[in-house]
């Protein structure tokens, strides 16, 4: 797991200092990766005790362990890589993306919707919409289905008839998206149960949203400096969160 979705996971846990305290880190990634507790603390201009006990709001053992994550997450940026290593990038990003997601446990995710009375998918874009269709499909063959909703019209009509034990999934690449957003505001006010499936980075919807998925993305640069995303995983997450609850909802029903 990733310092953002630890931060993400843990937010509202945090404080002022720890968010200006992960500002600065996320500002100065490979200065702090050989920064001394003390001198972090001099630079953000707040306690060694305060870093410590970020650090351990983030379900870390303590400043050391910081400084691996940030270690490690500083090799070569996974974020843009340029011409002629962007196939070697994007085949090792997707390699270390589906090995999190293998590990990945979604109990949580599976029981909420195990216990749901009904399950709706809402993605803002061409490809969120086609995934949010790819896993309506696949629900089928275990029995469930669910309702895909196409467009801010739709997500205006359903709200009034949403009732509590539903669950909404909301897919964004970036989750910073207004209409989304809007949603999920609307949901929470409801208290409808949410989750978001969006790329690993601290964003609005994630803190909205009462659980996450995170998916690790690869930026590159092709041809006449076009940034492109490659998004497939996003597939991939699909699938294994079928799978997963498949397996789960088929342990569930051997219970009864």
């Amino acid at each position: 797991m990733k310092l953002a979705e630890l931060v993400n996971q843990h937010y509202k846990e945090l404080s002022s200092n720890d968010l200006y305290i992960w500002d600065y880190i996320q500002a100065n990634r490979k200065e702090c990766q050989n920064l001394s507790i003390i001198e972090l603390a001099q630079r953000c201009h707040v306690s060694k005790t305060t870093i410590l006990r970020f650090a351990q709001k983030l379900s870390l053992k303590g400043y050391s362990e910081l400084k691996v994550y940030l270690s490690w997450e500083n090799r070569p940026d996974d974020d843009m890589v340029v011409d002629e290593h962007l196939i070697e990038h994007v085949c090792d990003t997707s390699k270390y993306a589906i090995d999190e997601l293998r590990e990945r446990d979604f109990t949580d995710i599976c029981e909420m919707l195990y216990r749901s009375g009904r399950i709706f998918v809402y993605g803002t874009g061409a490809l969120q919409d086609s995934v949010a269709r790819e896993l309506q499909r696949m629900f089928l063959y275990c029995g469930e289905f669910v309702y895909v909703l196409s467009g801010e019209k739709e997500t205006e009509m359903v709200l009034p008839f949403l009732k509590r034990d539903d669950v909404v999934i909301l897919i964004s690449l970036r989750g910073e998206g207004e209409l989304i957003n809007e949603f999920a505001s609307q949901l929470r006010l409801r208290s409808i149960a949410t989750i978001s499936m969006t790329r690993l980075k601290n964003n609005e919807l994630a803190h909205k949203c009462t659980k996450s998925i995170y998916i690790t993305t690869s930026q590159v640069m092709i041809g006449n400096h076009i940034l492109h995303e490659a998004a497939n995983l996003y597939f991939v997450l699909a699938e294994l969160l079928f799978l997963r609850y498949s397996q789960y909802k088929q342990k569930q029903d051997g219970i009864r």
